[in-house]
């Protein structure tokens, strides 16, 4: 006995021709939906870097001979305290150099440029920078006080990592 033929796909062909159907509405939806957010001028996630997504400032009292980041954490340093920052950047930066700023946070909630923008030499093919100095050396340079870093890359008009430290002028007992 002949089976009859019926008209239309079979039950796997139904089946995806479903899923398909599904996608396709999933993209005209997005579709939709993103055109209607650039006519109405919402802005568009791009890559540089927001007071949120700043990369952070590890400040510590030395380097680790290996990783090369900053250590024994702290962000108050004395008078003849070492004093040391890095920064962990996802990917090596491909510079040599980045610009530091430091800014005096004052009291009144003003803040002052103790240092502007000046370059440091880094590794280019590090994801890893970082930095060690004596405390008295910026306590002699700024003062005592409360400061921001901030870290540039050449050209760039925002900083990508920021962070915050002390520094005090109580001298380290002997």
């Amino acid at each position: 006995m002949a089976a009859e033929r019926r008209g239309g796909p079979g039950p796997r062909a139904r089946t995806w021709l479903g899923w398909a159907a599904a996608a396709l509405g999933v993209g005209v939806v997005a579709f939709v939906v993103g055109r209607a957010g650039s006519e109405a001028g919402l802005p568009s996630p791009d890559a540089s870097p927001t007071a949120a997504g700043l990369l952070p400032i590890t400040y510590g009292a030395a380097l680790d001979p290996v990783s090369g980041e900053a250590i024994q954490p702290t962000d108050r340093f004395r008078d003849g305290d070492p004093f040391a920052y890095s920064v962990r950047m996802p990917a090596p930066p491909g510079v040599d150099t980045i610009l530091v700023e430091i800014i005096r946070l004052n009291d009144d909630a003003t803040e002052t440029v103790a240092q502007p923008p000046s370059e440091q030499g880094i590794v280019p093919t590090s994801a890893v920078f970082a930095f060690e100095v004596q405390a008295s050396t910026l306590l002699d340079a700024w003062g005592p006080g409360t400061y921001a870093m901030r870290i540039y890359l050449p050209g760039g008009s925002d900083p990508f990592a920021e962070g915050r430290f002390t520094l005090v002028d109580t001298p380290v007992a002997s």
